[in-house]
């Protein structure tokens, strides 16, 4: 299904990523000495301070942390008093019983249109895994759709890293079919970038001229190339993305001042 957010072709527009927000079913609520929705606002706040016009948001999975209608309600609430389109795709924590898709057909990709862009969402979620995997059929639904969008620039989010982060306790629960992916997207010179979660940490890698970014968790972070579970001093973010008309993409990972810190890895029960 597709949703026009702006039809203008020649302007520039503001896209905030946001990730692995993990919020529980009620704001007080913590786990190991942390509130997610306090974390969560507190990055909301910092984006709306740093860019006062922003044309959409879109969240690469993980909204909840308890995946029950209560806490997808209280998201869905305070984003929409934005006032700024949104967009999310599930995550490994996300309950799809309760996740507020934007169509029925969940098997479809979500594809959002502003201006000269495309921007595709995938699920990569599993049931009662953490490993990620675009099913077969939402693949078929990509191969047909990228070549009516050759007239476009692309960008394409899902939930978990098709790369390696060289850290083997995360790497074992990426995306398992992240070769039919790349082998599907490498035809196509105007896919920009495939934009991630999961990996609670800030990247970029460059394959065949598509820009890979993950992005900060707008709650704990994990230590880059740790070969075991590790939370890192790194604070909570989000991912600016300029789409500019001539198809040319910038991008910037911005952070709290402060954050609480975490030590413990049973916050989300990857051990």
């Amino acid at each position: 299904m597709t949703f026009q957010v702006s039809t203008s072709s020649q302007q520039d527009f503001v896209m905030i990523q946001i990730t692995d927000t993990h919020l529980l079913e009620y704001p007080h609520l913590e786990f190991v000495g942390m509130q997610p929705e306090l974390s969560f606002r507190a990055v909301i706040e910092l984006m709306r301070e740093q860019h006062p016009q922003i044309d959409l948001i879109v969240h690469t999975g993980d909204l909840a942390q308890t995946p029950t209608p209560v806490t997808y309600q209280r998201y869905i609430q305070h984003m929409q008093s934005l006032g700024i389109p949104f967009f999310h795709t599930p995550g490994n924590h996300d309950d799809v019983a309760h996740f507020p898709f934007h169509h029925a057909d969940q098997t479809q990709p979500t594809v959002i249109e502003l201006g000269k862009w495309s921007i595709i969402l995938l699920n990569s979620a599993q049931p009662q895994r953490i490993d990620g995997k675009v099913a077969d059929i939402q693949l078929k639904q990509l191969t047909e759709l990228l070549p009516q969008l050759q007239d476009r620039y692309v960008i394409i989010a899902c939930h978990h890293h098709p790369f390696a982060m060289q850290s083997a306790w995360i790497d074992q629960h990426k995306l398992k079919n992240s070769s039919d992916l790349l082998e599907i997207v490498k035809p196509f010179s105007n896919i920009k970038a495939i934009i991630c979660g999961h990996v609670h940490q800030d990247s970029i890698q460059t394959w065949h001229g598509i820009e890979f970014l993950s992005t900060p968790s707008t709650c704990i972070q994990f230590k880059p190339k740790s070969d075991k579970f590790a939370l890192d001093e790194e604070h909570p973010g989000y991912r600016y993305i300029c789409l500019k008309a001539n198809g040319e993409l910038e991008t910037q990972v911005y952070r709290l001042s402060t954050s609480e810190r975490l030590i413990s890895s049973e916050v989300l029960g990857y051990d």
